[in-house]
């Protein structure tokens, strides 16, 4: 696979304001509780990484009408694409993250499917002309994944997987005390599939050539929290004239 990386600087950092409260340990993207918690507290990207990705696929086909974001959880990262494709799908197998997304975005160009990343029959055979995953490819199966992302991009389309790494704040001190809550206070709690986004999805290798990979570089700011961000890009090979 070719790779090429690059980086864009955004004067808006990932940020999102946390509590620091006793942890519990809970299921993941289950529960209607935790699927409002998601919504509230999930960092969310800078609106420049949106607007790179549909850049990306104008250099392909040039066409932005449909998009799919796998993985999407409440829409979080689905709503921002409406701005750009005239038709965005939100798809996520917990059946409460998509209640939550339903009844937070309320957008014409936007519809939400509770289905397995892997599993995608709902959709036509080169119907789609982006298909996103943020912050969840180390939880979809790659195999499966690929094959039907493949069948449902059209000639041209793209697949772009991103997300973010660990968090830093503005603090040496202050970041000593949250590296060794993440890696010991927390150790045994994490997944094993957790390493792919401390290795910023270095490991990950997508379908198609021409994959990019993107960071974030963030501002210091007081009590400013932020996230690295990284992305993959692919393009699916145009058909070729007999």
């Amino acid at each position: 696979m070719l790779s090429c990386f690059t980086k864009i600087s955004s004067h808006k950092p990932l940020t999102r304001r946390i509590f620091l409260s006793a942890c519990r340990k809970m299921e993941l993207f289950v529960g209607s509780e935790h699927s409002h918690l998601y919504q509230k507290y999930r960092p969310i990207y800078p609106p420049e990484l949106y607007a790179f990705i549909a850049n990306f696929c104008k250099t392909g086909r040039g066409s932005l009408d449909t998009a799919v974001d796998v993985g999407c959880g409440t829409g979080l990262s689905t709503l921002p694409l409406c701005k750009y494709f005239n038709k965005v799908i939100g798809v996520d197998v917990s059946e409460t993250q998509i209640n939550t997304a339903r009844q937070t975005h309320g957008q014409s160009n936007l519809v939400f499917h509770t289905s397995h990343g892997e599993w995608l029959e709902f959709l036509s055979d080169s119907s789609v002309d982006l298909v996103t995953v943020a912050q969840a490819m180390h939880w979809i199966e790659p195999e499966p994944f690929y094959k039907e992302v493949t069948r449902i991009l059209r000639p041209g389309g793209c697949l772009v997987v991103y997300g973010y790494g660990n968090s830093t704040i503005n603090s040496k001190d202050g970041n000593k005390i949250i590296e060794k809550f993440y890696s010991y206070d927390l150790e045994g709690f994490w997944d094993t599939r957790r390493r792919h986004v401390e290795n910023l999805y270095q490991d990950i290798n997508l379908p198609f050539t021409g994959s990019e990979r993107l960071e974030n570089i963030y501002q210091d700011q007081k009590i400013t929290i932020t996230w690295p961000v990284f992305v993959l890009l692919g393009r699916k090979e145009s058909e070729k004239k007999p």
